[in-house]
This record gives structure tokens, C-alpha cells and sequence, in this order.
């Protein structure tokens, strides 16, 4: 029992170190102090009133991570089955509901088109008339 305890804690300390180490780099800059407000010693601004530290540093969200077109979204109002490609394997079913799309469509002879979709199995094709 003491060498599974040991093992588990050292795994544990192993883990959380790994997290550390591959946690993305702070390159923002501390802003000046505004009135009312002073600078710890780890470089946070805090107001005097011991709230919570004022964020200064970059946005959490990256510039090359904005999507600027999102793909078109699809209501399903009834079931419809998915599939592994166009007249391919039929895989699955979905429920109604609304549905992200890859944006990559094949239109079909006799008015419908195939749109491909994620799924809960990766990409997959509906037939949407």
C-alpha cells in the first residue's frame, strides 16, 4: 500500500511539473500604476483595497486563433443519417438539432446537395435537400 501511495505522489508531482513547464509564456507588460493602485513584488497591479489583481497582460485569445468566418451552421428538423462519404457507408444517425458544417458541400443533380459535418466520429456527410 505505501509503495501504490508513492508512486501515485510521485506521478502527481511529475504531472503538475510537466503542466508548468509547457504552460504558454506571459510576454505582456505590466501597466503603470493608477490612483489607488500599487505593484506587488511578482509585477501585478492591485488595488489598494485588496481586490483582485488588475489585468494588464495580452488577451487570452490570440490573434491567429479568431475564427473571422464561421462555417454555416444547419438545422436538422428531423432524424438524419450520417454517412462516410457521398453515397458512402452509412454511419450513424442524428437527431434534430443544429449542426456545425466543414463549409464543403456537393450539389446533387436532382436539387439536394451533400454537406459535410462533425460528428462525434470525426467528419461525416448528410444529404440535405
Amino acid at each position: 500500500m505505501k509503495k501504490t501511495l508513492s508512486i501515485t505522489a510521485a506521478l502527481a508531482l511529475a504531472l503538475s511539473l510537466t503542466a508548468v513547464a509547457s504552460a504558454d509564456p506571459v510576454n505582456g507588460t505590466v501597466a503603470e500604476p493608477v490612483n489607488g493602485a500599487v505593484t506587488d513584488t511578482s509585477g501585478a497591479v492591485t488595488d489598494t483595497s485588496g481586490a483582485l489583481p488588475i489585468l494588464t497582460d495580452e488577451p487570452v485569445i490570440k490573434p491567429h486563433e479568431v475564427v473571422l468566418v464561421p462555417t454555416p451552421m444547419i438545422e436538422l428538423t428531423e432524424t438524419t443519417y450520417f454517412y462516410n462519404a457521398p453515397n458512402g457507408e452509412k454511419l450513424g444517425a442524428l437527431a434534430p438539432q443544429k449542426i456545425d458544417t466543414t463549409d464543403v458541400r456537393y450539389d446533387v443533380v436532382f436539387g439536394g446537395e451533400w454537406v459535410e459535418v462533425y460528428t462525434w466520429l470525426g467528419k461525416a456527410w448528410i444529404y440535405v435537400e
